[in-house]
């Protein structure tokens, strides 16, 4: 999936479903603060551009692999 093609603002559900991991997760991610999120009406919504930035901020630079096969 693109980051064209996803929805400008996602809730709990579909960032899961995206991400490959539980509601809960999310829930945990946002509550440590490593996934930015507000709450409308009770629900938390995720800005696609938070959703990008926290997939990013999860893969490590290759460069930092380098030598740590020991």
């Amino acid at each position: 999936m693109s980051a064209e093609s996803i929805r400008p603002t996602l809730d709990v559900k579909a960032v899961a479903d995206y991400l490959g991991i539980s509601a809960v997760t999310v829930k945990r991610r946002i509550a440590d603060g490593s996934l930015k999120a507000y709450k409308n009406g009770g629900y938390w919504k995720i800005k696609r551009e938070w959703l990008i930035e926290h997939e990013r901020s999860l893969i490590e630079p290759v460069s930092l692999k380098v030598g740590k096969l020991s």
